[in-house]
């Protein structure tokens, strides 16, 4: 088993398991289940329309999961296509590992487009304007740069509606040294409005008719709708996330990828009436037995689940008691198995036959679980399990 170093984690830097465990003063950490990542995949494709390809999301070092030991899986799936991030640094980080097609979705500018295309990154362009620029980038190089052409279709981010990109397409894709290789769009509000995602898919698919490129694939995002029925246009690409990384309330099966792990710190038994925490938000209403637990929202577990969150301890649930501090938090331990320092605590994630789901927790912080999944990830040590 090993860990991605925090200090070198876009590198993937292997550090061993026992130079991290708990006696050497660990206080939180996030484990990684591979099989899990493989299986979710296996499921994703599955679930495919024929003759389809996907594109993993696996910008933000892979959604706080690793970006090259999430690559080091997905990889090897025939359906693989290309990786996507979303920052020029990501891809540069991620071409020093990886010698796949990767895919950028920033629009880059300036020497760091020239860097870009001397990797062999593919470029995101929206209009003509950007397109001339990696053109000219291009030809400062000296050699022909790859971009997909991003439209949009509803969701009001990057790129420009349909009518406003059309005429500008003939002159963009008579650029000597740019090839416009994909067409895409990202959907708004997928899987919880189908109606509103086929309407942008047919917008694409339109466009892609009109401009001229039904040679090139056309691939959208919040693609979890489109697996689930949404659309099943033979040979798209799709775009995901969130399935690979176990999360998304409409596919079955799913299996937690990240685990996010401290542990007990201290254990005290105190009288009725005591406070706790921050704030004094809570007083006990009986003598109740405290574990205080080794992380806080400086580790990414948010405040806002204070007196509402929930851990494992010996595959139970132990309730929070009081607000979460920057490194510690109390959870009330009185009922259930004893408990002792050192013990482990899941904070979400698996334990034993347990499941602590992080987008249960996120509900009741108010986000979503893709924060959760980032902030724990990129702030804690991560063991390859």
């Amino acid at each position: 088993m090993t860990v991605s170093s925090g200090a070198n984690q876009a590198a993937g830097a292997e550090v061993p398991l026992q130079d991290l465990e708990i006696p050497c003063g660990r206080r939180s950490w996030v484990e990684i289940d591979v099989g899990a990542l493989r299986r979710n995949a296996a499921r994703f494709v599955a679930r495919m329309p024929a003759g389809g390809r996907f594109i993993p999301a696996v910008k933000k070092n892979g959604y706080g999961h690793g970006v090259l030991t999430v690559m080091r899986v997905l990889k090897d799936f025939p359906e693989f296509a290309v990786a996507a991030v979303s920052e020029f640094d990501e891809a540069l980080a991620l071409r020093a590992e990886f010698d796949g097609p990767i895919l950028c979705f920033a629009v880059l500018t300036g020497e760091a487009l020239c860097e870009a295309v001397e990797a062999g990154i593919i470029l995101t362009v929206t209009n003509l304007d950007e397109a001339a620029e990696a053109d000219r980038a291009a030809a400062e190089v000296g050699r022909p740069a790859a971009a997909h052409f991003k439209l949009d279709t509803g969701m009001g981010r990057i790129g420009r509606l349909p009518d406003e990109a059309l005429p500008q397409m003939p002159a963009i894709l008579a650029l000597e040294r740019l090839r416009i290789e994909g067409l895409y769009t990202h959907l708004a509000n997928g899987w919880a409005d189908p109606e509103g995602a086929r309407r942008q898919w047919t917008r694409l698919r339109e466009f892609q008719h009109l401009a001229g490129l039904e040679a090139v694939p056309c691939h959208i995002g919040g693609s979890d709708a489109l697996v689930l029925g949404t659309i099943a246009s033979p040979n798209v690409w799709l775009r995901t996330g969130i399935v690979l990384y176990g999360d998304h309330p409409g596919v079955a099966g799913l299996e937690p990828v990240m685990t996010f792990k401290s542990h007990v710190v201290y254990r005290r038994s105190v009288p009725a009436g005591t406070t706790i925490s921050y704030g004094m938000t809570f007083t006990t209403g009986r003598p109740t037995e405290l574990a205080v637990i080794g992380a806080g929202y400086g580790n990414g577990y948010p405040r806002a689940l204070s007196g509402r969150g929930e851990v494992l301890l010996g595959g139970v649930r132990r309730p929070i008691l009081g607000r979460v501090c920057m490194d510690q938090f109390m959870v009330d331990v009185t009922d259930g198995p004893s408990v002792a320092v050192g013990d482990e605590a899941v904070l979400f994630g698996k334990q034993g036959q347990a499941i602590l789901p992080a987008a249960e927790l996120a509900e009741k912080a108010g986000t979503i679980s893709y924060e959760m999944f980032c902030l724990a990830g990129q702030l804690n040590k991560r063991y390859e399990v």
